[in-house]
């Protein structure tokens, strides 16, 4: 099976954008190749053995990976993960960030899926005062991948695979605590922030191979969503189950995508459009410096 790594342009607008992404998505998701192996690779995973990301290890898995997970708790999967080390990590505690990096001892990581998200209906904040959907997806993966890099703890060619989604075209900045919550727009920030943490990270460390990715529109629990009724009918008709919400992030980690892509579960490899707020490398500088800040005491 060979990919094709055609650009396709997308559109500027987020109608447009999300109907297609979502119309007939079931059977147009692309599926990764089952070649080439990562036999004695080691991934880690954020949210690594529940939801998308159980998937995102059992395709590891299968290909001969090692698989780490890093989630909040030991995650029940939909069947056995006896062969994933789980290890304890709150991604909304940068504390707890840096005791799971501790606790890797020293061994090399080959593969980072940032795969771990969180929508919020409403406004919570963590202990130290950060909006918990920037906490979360964006600011927690921050301290990780900057972690593993200054402790010298990549391996050789490393990929780090950013869990994005065409969810970012509702905003146009990514902030620690917006003065307005609207779960929508605080949510497609924090999915501007991967964006743009991918395009930093190819920028800053070019010895690193980053790539985003736009899951598709999962049948999946994303914190405290619990739609119902009609809204889960719909749900049920256009969504795409787990196992294949993490062909996308499978596809950035095996597949020789150039770096900087940004790979789309229907569309291939998204060219954004000129004006496009996923291009602002200003506002992508900024959220690095801003991020950097905010781990500063725990990479010195």
């Amino acid at each position: 099976m060979t990919l094709d790594f055609t650009p396709y342009r997308a559109a500027s607008r987020m109608v447009p954008r999300m109907i297609k992404c979502m119309y007939r998505q079931q059977s147009r998701t692309i599926a990764c190749p089952d070649l080439p192996r990562l036999d004695g690779k080691t991934v880690l995973v954020t949210g690594g053995a529940s939801g998308v990301g159980e998937f995102v290890s059992r395709g590891a898995l299968a290909r001969g990976a090692k698989v780490i997970s890093m989630s909040r708790g030991v995650s029940e999967s939909k069947g056995a993960l006896d062969n994933v080390l789980q290890i304890k990590c709150d991604l909304a505690d940068l504390t707890s960030v840096r005791d799971a990096v501790d606790q890797l001892n020293g061994q090399k990581i080959d593969i980072l899926f940032c795969n771990a998200g969180v929508v919020m209906k409403d406004r919570k904040t963590t202990a130290d005062g950060v909006e918990m959907t920037y906490a979360i997806n964006v600011l927690g993966h921050h301290l990780l991948y900057r972690l593993l890099t200054k402790l010298g703890l990549f391996g050789d060619s490393p990929r780090i695979v950013m869990t994005s989604g065409d969810a970012y075209v509702a905003a146009k900045e990514c902030v620690p605590n917006p003065g307005k919550f609207s779960m929508n727009t605080v949510y497609g920030g924090s999915k501007l922030g991967n964006l743009w943490q991918a395009f930093e990270l190819t920028r800053r460390y070019p010895e690193i191979h980053a790539a985003a990715v736009h899951p598709g529109g999962i049948m999946s629990g994303l914190g405290d969503m619990n739609p119902k009724g009609i809204a889960l009918w719909l749900l049920k008709k256009v969504a795409i189950n787990e196992e294949q919400g993490a062909q996308a992030s499978l596809i950035a980690a095996t597949q020789d995508l150039p770096t900087g892509a940004y790979w789309h579960n229907v569309c291939g490899i998204m060219e954004l459009p000129k004006g496009d707020a996923g291009l602002d490398s200003q506002k992508a500088a900024d959220l690095w410096d801003q991020l950097e800040a905010f781990c500063a005491d725990y990479l010195a």
